[in-house]
């Protein structure tokens, strides 16, 4: 009888990270795949795909704000349900020859993004209880490095030469999968309700605390060295290195950040999210400098490069258990949400900044962000001192 229970809870924890891993396998090989179905199906140029990205990268993150506030009242589980609905549906691009209406599901999809990632991460915090939510965050992170090397190969097998249409089919298939383990997914909600007429879904006021402030940036300033590190595998290339390289670094690259969020996970559960959460900053402010002294040096890039992308992904591991500190179940929504929003903006910063100068000066943009990530560190030090926002039921 005890061994049945113990499922049941599990039950909530394992099917989420299922659902994960399958989004991984349908996500990560459409975002490999998409500038090249522009590109070559539909006639676009280079710059007219870097724009139809980045819109739907500016969707997704206007998105994530009406998203968290809908998983505050809703519950995370139908939120989750409409985020990989979206996903799947935004593959059916693959099947079509029609421009616009491939520019707007892709947007859709980043829509979904937004859904899937913060609803995700909030029934996270409610699946795992406090002594596995490091280790839980580590394997749900899995679901974007595992499911990315596991769906990769697929896609490229179904895809073949040409056969964006088998793609699209089969991305769906791995999406409707994914729908049909949520449905049967039980519908974790908070102890304390919010108050639906002081908590609307865009009513953000209560993320104005010192705390939360400090906890959007610790997001925002890392992420921009993260959107920085993807303009890398370019400057290997440039440094000597052969296509054989950039493809063993990434692959090197996922496999050690599996490994770090795997480390990470299981010191926080051990000791507490604070220790690994300044060990990451440490580590990520080591291999910037590690960059900027070996720069022109393909050994330093690759080796350094390894280090810091382990380390964001470390970092990111942590993140639910630094929301689980800094507020409670009745506003996580909104959270997950907001940080998403800094997510995305982070990410275009690196990639401007990488854009910008490493042209001119490589080691600036590292400069640049070796100095966000100095205050970043700093700011962990009032974060974990304060107490916990309380949600507007518990006010």
């Amino acid at each position: 009888m005890a061994a049945v229970l113990r499922k049941r809870r599990l039950w909530p924890l394992f099917g989420l990270l299922a659902v994960q891993l399958l989004t991984g396998m349908m996500l990560m090989p459409a975002n490999s795949f998409i500038s090249i179905f522009l590109n070559e199906s539909l006639g676009f140029s280079m710059a007219r795909v870097g724009r139809v990205i980045a819109l739907a990268q500016g969707v997704g993150m206007l998105a994530s704000l009406l998203g968290g506030g809908l998983s505050d009242r809703w519950g995370h589980k139908r939120v989750l349900i409409l985020g990989v609905g979206f996903i799947t549906a935004s593959n059916a691009l693959f099947l079509l020859h029609a421009p616009w209406l491939a520019v707007g599901l892709w947007c859709l999809g980043g829509v979904g993004l937004a859904f899937s990632v913060l609803s995700s991460q909030g029934y996270l915090t409610m699946a795992a209880g406090a002594g596995v939510l490091g280790v839980a965050s580590a394997l749900y992170n899995w679901g974007y490095t595992i499911g990315g090397v596991i769906g990769n190969p697929l896609a490229a097998a179904a895809l073949g030469q040409d056969n964006f249409r088998a793609l699209g089919l089969g991305l769906m298939g791995i999406g409707a999968v994914g729908l049909l383990t949520l449905i049967f997914l039980p519908d974790l909600s908070p102890k304390e309700k919010p108050d639906q007429n002081e908590s609307g879904v865009f009513d953000y006021r209560v993320l104005l605390h010192r705390r939360i402030v400090i906890l959007g940036l610790l997001r925002f300033l890392p992420t921009s060295f993260y959107g920085l590190m993807a303009l890398l595998p370019l400057l290997i290339k440039q440094e000597g290195g052969s296509n054989a390289i950039v493809a063993a670094y990434a692959t090197v690259s996922l496999l050690m950040a599996s490994l770090a969020q795997l480390v990470a996970g299981r010191s926080a559960d051990r000791w507490g999210v604070r220790g690994p959460t300044m060990a990451a900053f440490g580590v990520i402010l080591t291999a910037i400098a590690g960059i900027i002294l070996t720069a022109d040096s393909l050994w330093g890039l690759y080796a350094f490069g390894v280090l810091g992308v382990s380390a964001a992904w470390a970092l990111s591991t942590l993140l639910p258990g630094m929301v689980t500190v800094a507020a409670e179940e009745t506003i996580r929504g909104r959270v997950f949400g907001m940080l998403h929003m800094v997510w995305t903006l982070a990410m275009m910063l690196g990639a401007l900044l990488g854009g910008q100068f490493l042209d001119v000066n490589l080691r600036l943009p590292f400069l640049i962000v070796g100095a966000l990530n100095v205050i970043a560190l700093a700011l962990t030090i009032p974060f974990f001192r304060m107490a916990p926002i309380p949600g507007p039921a518990t006010t």
